[in-house]
């Protein structure tokens, strides 16, 4: 009987036996340079539950995952990137207390490809190389990652490696000063990429989408006008809010509900506020090269703006601690625009970059992470990770070894 050939999975590869030699190499590289620097190995499983990767990582990230159900019934995810399971590790064995914790790791991780990369040919696995440190703050820590991420790429063979830098604490700040919900702030946060790109008219198309543009009497007038049944309220104020209205009405009446809602969406956010938010944010995503100059030109767009620019000094403290850590200050440049589609970064964030400027890997600070993974400290984290699938393709020496 002739049976079909098995193929396997689209958007996946195989390694053959000169490519797992160049992945060995490279990872027992990275391990003994981590080594040095007091980072220990870790391993976690390859799966762990969804949960685990929804609860604060974002809707761009949760759109990759590879989910199913597993035998137990348990809804499950195959790990799309380090950081959320070794977080959970460390909360699992009771380590918080025992910080500073300096964690190393690699292997691999799935994402099925969106967007550009699904269209640069992008596939649905790689293998990730990264390290964490846990319980440190402050701009010594996050320069201590830095120079440990460019060090590696250095003895990995990749040619003018280099950092670009950004601050999403700052954006965070900026968007307080203007007094913008935390609904507006994040929307505006995840809409950085697309300002970077040149993209303004289609963030404001969204914006009025969800309601952002639009007073809130107006929003509450058309939603008084509809009539008090829950799916009209949802369809109304699901729009506005940018959400959907869900859930029993316990005890509550149809009109207390509608009313709760109207009142919250008079209180939102000014368009005035957000428009301005929109046009900064637009003016220093444009922003970047060598750290001082673009230090001072992100500093006349915010003072210009109206607003305080003190929290831009954080990002010069943390160049100057990666330089006293070893970095050479060619190597980092300060990119205003750049933020990440995953939502846990609270302060500086990097793209790391081979000599051709291609992303090899990035990181940075996420020091709200552990409590909402119900770690019960208060405990701040940086990392970073490199993609070593892109890594060896842009290193002289793995490649020609």
């Amino acid at each position: 009987m002739d049976f079909d050939s098995i193929k396997k999975l689209p958007l996946l590869k195989d390694y053959d036996a000169s490519e797992w030699v160049q992945f060995h190499k490279a990872s027992e590289i990275c391990r003994a340079a981590l080594s040095e620097r007091g980072y220990q190995r870790i391993d976690t499983p390859i799966i762990e539950l969804t949960e685990l990767f929804l609860r604060k990582s974002g809707g761009e990230l949760a759109a990759q995952l590879y989910s199913f159900t597993d035998p137990g019934g348990y809804e499950v995810s195959l790990r799309p990137e380090f950081t959320a399971p070794v977080i959970r590790h460390v909360i699992d064995a009771g380590l918080l207390g025992k910080a500073p914790l300096r964690f190393e790791y690699s292997g691999p991780v799935f994402r099925y490809p969106s967007g550009d990369e699904f269209n640069n040919g992008m596939t649905g696995s790689f293998t990730q190389t990264g390290a964490e440190l846990i319980g440190a703050g402050g701009s010594e820590a996050d320069g201590e990652v830095i120079s440990v991420a460019l060090e590696g790429l250095q003895l990995l063979g990749v040619v003018r490696p280099s950092v670009a830098l950004g601050h999403v604490g700052i954006i965070w700040d900026l968007l307080k000063q203007m007094d913008l919900s935390e609904r507006a702030q994040l929307f505006l946060i995840n809409c950085v990429p697309m300002l970077a790109a040149g993209d303004r008219e289609m963030v404001a198309e969204r914006a009025s989408q969800i309601g952002l543009l639009e007073s809130g009497e107006v929003v509450a007038s058309r939603a008084n006008r509809a009539s008090a049944s829950v799916e009209q309220i949802d369809a109304v104020l699901g729009h506005s809010l940018g959400c959907s209205y869900s859930g029993s009405l316990g005890q509550r009446s149809t009109d207390d509900v509608l009313q709760r809602l109207t009142d919250k969406i008079r209180t939102q956010d000014s368009p005035d506020a957000v428009n301005m938010a929109i046009d900064l944010l637009s003016k220093l995503s444009k922003v970047s090269g060598a750290p001082a100059e673009s230090m001072a030109q992100g500093g006349k767009i915010i003072k210009a703006a109206g607003l305080n620019d003190e929290n831009l000094g954080l990002l010069s403290d943390i160049v100057t601690a990666a330089g006293t850590a070893g970095a050479n200050a060619s190597e980092i440049t300060v990119d205003l625009g750049l933020a990440r589609e995953i939502s846990y970064y609270t302060g500086v964030v990097f793209d790391l970059k081979s000599g051709d400027d291609e992303i090899v890997g990035g990181g940075g600070r996420y020091d709200g992470l552990i409590t909402a993974l119900g770690g019960k400290l208060e405990t701040p984290a940086a990392g970073f990770a490199y993609n070593m699938d892109r890594v060896i393709a842009h290193s002289e020496t793995l490649t020609n070894g």
